[in-house]
């Protein structure tokens, strides 16, 4: 387990992974990933604009884009290694997840059914200040994604600082 790259940090990254890092600065950091594949956008259609890294010992998914010139934008991750503000996630019913939000004063946006025939029983609770998405099936918690900052403009997006 690579505890480089355990703690999410909202708006800015998983531990030394950071978003803005490019393929080359992300591969030395987290390695190959297992499998590569382009991704659906915002039109849900599958482009080569955007390419996912996956990590499956570790349940783990990097977002690439080219509008971006290649940089990290997005990270996913669905397994309870990871933690936020010190504790894990994955595993937690929405009650707790979102007292737990509250607790670390992350303000909730939207909560949302988004349960369809294949995936009866889902849930979208977001935290839009944070770039925080988290994603439950029959109330557990089964992902979060993660986001950069974005500028006033609701569009530009802010990469954090490299130590």
């Amino acid at each position: 387990m690579n505890q480089n790259i355990k703690e999410i940090v909202p708006g800015r990254g998983l531990g030394q992974l950071l978003f803005g890092m490019s393929r080359d600065e992300v591969m030395a950091i987290a390695g190959k990933p297992d499998e590569v594949e382009n991704v659906p956008g915002f039109e849900e259609e599958v482009n080569d604009e955007l390419e996912s890294w996956h990590y499956d010992e570790l349940e783990y998914s990097l977002v690439f884009d080219a509008d971006y010139d290649w940089k990290l934008v997005s990270i996913a991750v669905s397994d309870p290694f990871f933690t936020l503000f010190g504790e894990s996630v994955v595993g937690m019913s929405k009650e707790d997840c979102l007292e737990f939000l509250e607790k670390h004063h992350v303000p909730v946006t939207n909560v949302e059914d988004v349960s369809d025939d294949e995936n009866p029983g889902m849930e979208l609770v977001e935290a839009e200040s944070e770039g925080l998405m988290i994603w439950f099936a029959d109330d557990e918690a089964i992902e979060i994604q993660f986001l950069p900052e974005v500028e006033d403009d609701g569009e530009t997006l802010k990469w954090p600082e490299k130590e």
